[in-house]
């Protein structure tokens, strides 16, 4: 029983979904007709999407680094015409406080070497406490 009513359930949504299925597509059979007959209301609209990508502002383009930068929760942001990536983080010891840190690519990629350098320097002149 309780398996012939997953089954109608399913076979219910795959109807469903077509019903509900994009009523602006038509069959490939009736497509030559429709364009045959509304060939003159289609002209209109084939150059108004391409007056709109007219008028939005070309994002720049993005090298691997910045890709990187982007999928580590940086934003691009324009400041003066030079691309920088901001990203706001909580400050230590307050649950409302927050900064935003803004810099370059060169300028984080640096910052994060310089960061890795130190670490590894601490952790190889580290003496062990109950050692030598």
């Amino acid at each position: 029983m309780r398996f012939a009513v997953g089954l109608l359930l399913c076979l219910n949504a795959g109807a469903v979904s077509l019903a509900l299925a994009d009523p602006v597509a038509t069959p490939p059979a009736a497509a030559p007709a429709a364009a045959a007959s509304s060939a003159s209301a289609t002209a209109p609209a084939a150059v108004a999407p391409a007056a709109a990508t007219a008028t939005v502002p070309a994002k720049p383009a993005l090298d691997p680094d910045e890709k990187l930068l982007i999928s580590k929760g940086y934003k691009l942001e324009m400041h003066g015409g030079q691309k920088l990536f901001c990203r706001r983080e909580q400050v230590l010891g307050s649950r409302l406080g927050e900064q935003k840190h803004c810099g370059t690519a060169d300028q984080l990629k640096v910052n994060q070497q310089e960061s890795r350098d130190a670490t590894e320097e601490i952790q190889r002149t580290q003496r062990n406490p109950q050692g030598s």
